[in-house]
């Protein structure tokens, strides 16, 4: 007889709980002073139950600095290039204008230099979807304006995102603001169109 039980069913509120607990954590202490066990404690769960989920404290930071929803923002149909640039730029400067994230990115960039593996276990399939998207979406919007488009999306993505942590790092009490997001967005405008 064959056995169809495959334990308890995933509770996506455990995930959302610990994914919050880690933000909460990591804008009260620094990326090597995180650990699974006071994510645990604030989002009211078990590490067991973390690790089920996240192989490391690594894998389960860069989920809750990088959730999908901010990566890939619902499409329109009726964006030009303008628009989504500054979706872009948009996702970018909030994202970096969250003091956990910025506090996260120092530690999992030095866990992503020091380990090639990891790094593409990271970042090739998160990479694969954004960049496809971004592609496909930022050829809708030349083509429904009619215009040319020279773009090379990972030198597009690594503009913005660098520039953004890179303001958030130096300068970051106004760093992000409308003023810093519109030069972002024509500068980038001015360096894909034709």
């Amino acid at each position: 007889m064959e056995n169809t039980s495959q334990g308890r069913p995933r509770d996506d509120r455990i995930d959302a709980a610990v994914l919050q607990a880690t933000l909460e954590e990591l804008a009260e202490v620094s990326f090597s002073d995180f650990t699974l066990k006071a994510v645990a404690a604030r989002a009211g769960t078990s590490v067991p139950a973390i690790r089920r989920r996240w192989p490391s404290k690594t894998h389960l930071v860069h989920q809750a600095v990088f959730p999908e929803d901010i990566a890939i923002p619902p499409r329109r149909d009726d964006t030009g290039l303008r628009e989504e640039i500054e979706l872009i730029v948009g996702s970018c400067a909030m994202m970096m204008s969250v003091p956990s994230v910025v506090r996260a990115m120092t530690g999992l960039f030095s866990e992503l230099s020091a380990d090639n593996t990891l790094r593409k276990e990271l970042t090739e399939g998160l990479r694969g979807r954004v960049w496809e998207d971004l592609t496909e979406r930022l050829a809708d919007a030349a083509a429904r304006e009619g215009v040319a488009l020279v773009i090379d999306v990972g030198a597009l993505v690594e503009a913005v995102f660098g520039g953004a942590l890179m303001a958030a790092m130096i300068r970051p009490e106004a760093a992000l603001d409308e003023a810093w997001c519109a030069g972002m967005t024509d500068l980038i405008l001015n360096g894909i169109r034709r």
